[in-house]
């Protein structure tokens, strides 16, 4: 079939012309083994995402046309056309390869751009074979775009502040006696205040606790009850909460314990941003042997983070949900179920008259009906035997016109829970992908300490595992951990997804840690990030265990201190590296408020340190003095956003050449209205279109993307 091709010069304002729509058919797959640790999973979810993005705004096959045009420089230009996509799409310093037949093969790398490492044994390979357009006329239209300025973007965030999760009698100051001679909580005979931070440069709009109380009687005929408290926060006036406030939730299987939660405010007047102190005085009653099974602090606060102005954030909440499920009938105190169920937002309770079970292999990675909030049992869990869970599930759909930036998930447990799994649903593969787990699974090393107990994230990121023009699904799975058949109350409370998008092809690259537990109390881990020319931004965004006392960040094998002090939300490492005058980033001229990226490829090291105490959080080391435990999450990343936004385009099909050139205009300029309040395209910019002939491709073209890191 003879080449056809015409290239336009266009004015922004051509009449609106109907637009062909036409169905593509996608198959992907894996060529390597699935699990090969959390950088390859990364990689993995990366190149997945790449040929996604590339496959809905129509890079893919605009390419395959581009390269059986008939023209002397058809594989260049295709060539050159996937390799701005796909700079944009990888961050700098990560190894790509393109490979694509549409009867002539094209490839595309970035061998020898700086930054790129060579060529890895860990190589992640993803194969797409997309359909053809059907025999038509392909428009695209295209402006270059300015750099676009920065802008402060304010967030709202609801973090855990601390946690303790464990029988205070468990550890030594409290294992004799119990709470009624050792009424303190930090110190036992006395008080001593627990740290807990609350990010820097936050503004507080509200902060809560979470009691738990356990009894058992020391004499017949007196009704139990729960202890009270005295909270005192900052050295403000105490807290009262009387024993008839608590809500009473269970008694225990095989047990005559008793359970009961209170839901407490804590004044936002009382605390400040950087590090506060608390501790409990229990109030008891010689009737009764005492213990605490649980303690919680939640804060809202708003911060902000420096984005370019076409970035769109939104918050997707998940619904709430508490309770605990037994594996069978039996009397928990008011009667007899198989479990309770804990209304957050009235603190009241309510029977769970049915048995909800689920096995670990039928739950983990597949559909299921428990994700609804109500408590159920999950059984054969691995190192485990059974767990007492909630679970709670969201889905959202990302427009294929918008480009995902950023995305992580907040996640809220309190009670009990020991341990959560963090899933998202690959529309590539119809599974869901695990993304977290508190224990070792599928090869991903998430923990140094077996059981992986009391490794509870935090902000896990999930930005390269979501995706656009498809439906995505979240899923936040948290569970008590039942060794014999002390099952008790576990929550989810304001848990949530945080998407930043933008319709512009904005280059943010991302570098996530590892989401890890230390066996001590301390973790320690590396990333590497790379700066271009084009950089304006490098921030360090942090996702700490949720019993963190200390951030310590550095560049790595140096004795530069870039931040150590509570954890926080994120540090602009550009304005610290030019204001401490390290200039190891940043040009020698620059400020902490007005500075300039050096182009490189740098080293960065972040060091958490748990608590001085293990008592302090429930972590299980339960000797005199023993330390907590330190973990770090996948939310710890660093980011580099270059604003110089490439070619904006579009490309769409018509009849002839001139109407698929209207359409791919009408289309560019969609696009421009939805991020500049509804104006279009100023004249000032000129618009370039060029259209070219279907006919030459085949119906089906195999695309290859290969993935490498250091």
């Amino acid at each position: 079939m003879d080449e056809k091709g015409y290239i336009f010069t266009a004015d922004a304002a051509l009449a609106l012309v109907v637009v062909i729509v036409f169905t593509v058919t996608v198959v992907s797959y894996t060529m390597l083994p699935m699990y090969m640790g959390q950088d390859h999973q990364h990689l993995e979810a990366m190149a997945d995402s790449a040929l996604q993005t590339m496959e809905q705004d129509g890079t893919l096959r605009y390419a395959s046309i581009m390269a059986v045009n008939n023209s002397t420089t058809a594989n260049s230009d295709s060539a050159d056309f996937l390799n701005e996509s796909l700079q944009t799409l990888i961050p700098s310093g990560i190894g790509y390869k393109i490979t694509m037949n549409p009867g002539t093969v094209v490839s595309a790398d970035n061998k020898g751009v700086p930054g790129t490492p060579t060529y890895s044994t860990d190589v992640v390979t993803r194969v797409r074979v997309i359909s053809g357009p059907e025999e038509g006329w392909w428009g695209r239209a295209w402006y270059k775009s300015e750099p676009v300025e920065f802008t402060n973007q304010q967030i709202n965030l609801t973090t855990t502040a601390w946690m303790f999760h464990n029988w205070l009698t468990n550890f030594p100051t409290w294992s004799g006696t119990g709470l009624r001679t050792n009424l303190y909580w930090g110190g036992g005979s006395s008080a001593s205040s627990i740290t807990f931070p609350i990010p820097s440069g936050a503004t507080l709009l509200n902060a809560s606790f979470i009691q738990g109380s356990a009894s058992t009687r020391r004499t017949t005929g007196t009704t139990q009850q729960a202890f009270g408290t005295n909270t005192v926060v900052n050295s403000n006036p105490a807290i009262v909460t009387n024993p008839d406030q608590f809500t009473f939730l269970n008694r225990r299987v095989d047990s005559s314990e008793r359970m009961f939660n209170y839901q407490g405010i804590i004044p936002i007047s009382s605390l400040n941003p950087g590090n506060n102190n608390f501790y409990v005085r229990f109030l008891t009653n010689d009737n009764f042997n005492y213990n605490m099974p649980w303690f919680s602090i939640l804060a809202t606060y708003t911060t902000n983070i420096t984005v370019p102005i076409n970035v769109t954030t939104d918050r997707l909440f998940f619904p709430n949900a508490a309770g605990l499920a037994v594996n069978r009938e039996v009397d928990l105190g008011n009667g007899t179920g198989y479990g309770r169920i804990y209304d957050l937002a009235t603190g009241q309770v309510s029977n769970l008259n049915t048995l909800r079970m689920i096995s670990w292999a039928d739950m983990k990675g597949h559909d299921h009906t428990y994700s609804d909030g109500i408590p159920f049992v999950i059984t054969d869990i691995p190192g485990n035997n059974r767990g007492s869970a909630v679970c709670v599930e969201q889905t959202f759909s990302v427009p294929s016109t918008s480009n995902i930036l950023d995305a992580y998930v907040v996640v809220n447990s309190w009670g009990a829970t020991d341990k959560t799994l963090v899933e998202v649903w690959s529309s590539d593969s119809s599974t869901w992908r695990t993304v977290f787990n508190s224990f070792d699974l599928d090869g991903n090393d998430y923990t140094d300490r077996g059981d992986g107990y009391g490794n509870l994230p935090g902000i896990i990121y999930i930005g390269n595992e979501l995706r656009q023009g498809a439906s995505n699904k979240v899923r936040i799975t948290a569970w008590d951990d039942v060794p014999s058949n002390d099952y008790d109350l576990v929550g989810l409370q304001d848990c949530f997804t945080v998407l930043s998008t933008s319709d512009f092809k904005v280059k943010w690259d991302t570098y996530p840690f590892n989401s890890h537990q230390a066996s001590g109390n301390t973790e320690t881990q590396d990333q590497t990030f790379t700066i271009t020319s084009d950089s304006q931004k490098a921030m360090l965004f942090l996702g700490t265990g949720l019993n963190t006392r200390n951030v310590r960040v550095t560049y790595a094998g140096t004795s530069q201190e870039l931040y150590n002090g509570p954890s926080t939300f994120s540090l602009d490492l550009a304005s610290i590296d030019a204001e401490k005058k390290f200039n190891r980033i940043t040009t020698s001229n620059s400020t902490a408020t007005n500075y300039t990226l050096v182009p490189g490829t740098y080293n960065l090291r972040v060091t958490i340190t748990g608590p001085r105490y293990a008592w302090e959080s429930g972590d299980d080391n339960y000797g005199y003095g023993d330390y907590g435990v330190a973990s770090i999450f996948s939310g710890t990343r660093i980011v580099v956003i270059n604003p110089q936004i490439q070619n904006e385009w579009s490309a769409t099909m018509g009849p002839n050449p001139e109407i698929a050139i209207q359409n791919a205009i009408l289309q560019l300029n969609d696009t421009y209205k939805r991020s500049h309040n509804n104006n279009p395209i100023p004249s000032t910019i000129p618009i370039y279109t060029s259209a070219l002939y279907t006919g030459n491709t085949p119906n089906s073209v195999p695309v290859r993307l290969e993935l490498w890191k250091q």
